[in-house]
């Protein structure tokens, strides 16, 4: 288990730093970032949250993290648009 980090199925919850549909490549693999209500989120498997919570971007060439981890609150909004 990662500290701190929301599960649904078995899957850990990212959080992309825009309101956004992303899709992210690290090596072969690709992850997409689904945009509701102004958040996008991805599930991925726990052994793979690591490397993309690493990911660095930003506009103009920045160089920061750009995936969190997301909350249950968050999620719960994502899903439903209500606060």
């Amino acid at each position: 288990m990662i500290p701190n980090a929301t599960y649904k199925d078995e899957k850990v919850i990212l959080r992309y730093f825009q309101p956004i549909p992303k899709l992210i490549k690290v090596g072969s693999k690709q992850y997409y970032f689904d945009c509701q209500h102004g958040v996008s989120l991805a599930f991925v498997d726990e052994k793979e949250a690591p490397i993309l919570l690493e990911v660095l971007g930003g506009c103009c060439g920045g160089k920061k993290k750009v995936i969190t981890l997301a909350s249950e609150g968050i999620y719960k909004y994502w899903l439903s648009g209500d606060r």
